[in-house]
């Protein structure tokens, strides 16, 4: 996780794949360089950041015996093959493996610096909103699900305290990013995959400080990995 990474010459059109490379820098380095682009305004929006999706050590306990939570007792036979609602398993699962914004109202700008050597977060990572209860089962139609909070520091891989005592929370190895692109009828959403960099062997991920500024975003940064992008 030496170093961030960095994006294709070009956006990529549509159906195409770019490979996000990265260049020999320490954390250090290239936190100081993305600050600098991101004060010097030298970055192209990408779109609006949903959801980061990634990788954890779950346990598996239940999984077996977990089936997939239907809203009527007559569901199963209507139901569409591959197309069955997640069981409580995959829901506390996937919940744990994403951070997730639900609307692009909530969501995070994304972008590409002027060089093209690195995703930005311009305006820092917004606060996640919460989320409704993956395990809330109802028991009578209409019935909606209570909100629950997402906690950074319950899906965080690990910490990171800088010299000054400064701490940044680990997210990695990340999968996937869910961007919403566009605007009105031209709108959409796209891809970016997370992959780890065939050079180093370092993994694709995110540093978030968990303290929020006035505003309540929090600085954060993309490092290490390669990005594939395709919109």
């Amino acid at each position: 996780m030496a170093s961030a990474a960095t994006v294709a010459k070009k956006l990529p059109s549509p159906g195409t794949f770019s490979i996000i490379t990265k260049p020999t820098f320490t954390l250090a380095d290239r936190m100081k360089v993305q600050r600098e682009r991101i004060r010097d305004r030298q970055y192209r929006k990408i779109g609006l950041l949903t959801t980061v999706v990634m990788e954890r050590q779950l346990s598996t306990k239940g999984m077996s015996q977990s089936k997939p939570r239907f809203s009527s007792p007559d569901g199963a036979k209507y139901c569409p093959p591959g197309m069955e609602p997640f069981s409580a398993w995959q829901a506390n699962a996937w919940v744990n493996l994403t951070l997730e914004w639900l609307h692009y109202r909530n969501a995070s700008l994304l972008a590409i610096s002027a060089d093209r050597n690195d995703l930005l977060l311009p305006m820092g990572l917004a606060p996640l909103p919460q989320i409704p209860d993956p395990l809330f089962v109802p028991r009578a139609v209409g019935e909606i699900a209570p909100r629950i909070a997402q906690k950074l520091e319950d899906r965080a891989y690990g910490q990171i305290r800088e010299r000054n005592g400064r701490l940044w929370l680990l997210f990695q190895p990340l999968t996937e990013l869910c961007v919403a692109i566009g605007a009105g009828k031209d709108s959409g959403f796209g891809r970016i995959r997370c992959v780890t960099d065939p050079a180093d062997h370092t993994h694709s991920a995110l540093l978030v400080d968990p303290e929020p500024d006035r505003d309540g975003r929090m600085e954060a940064h993309f490092v290490g990995g390669s990005f594939q992008s395709g919109f």
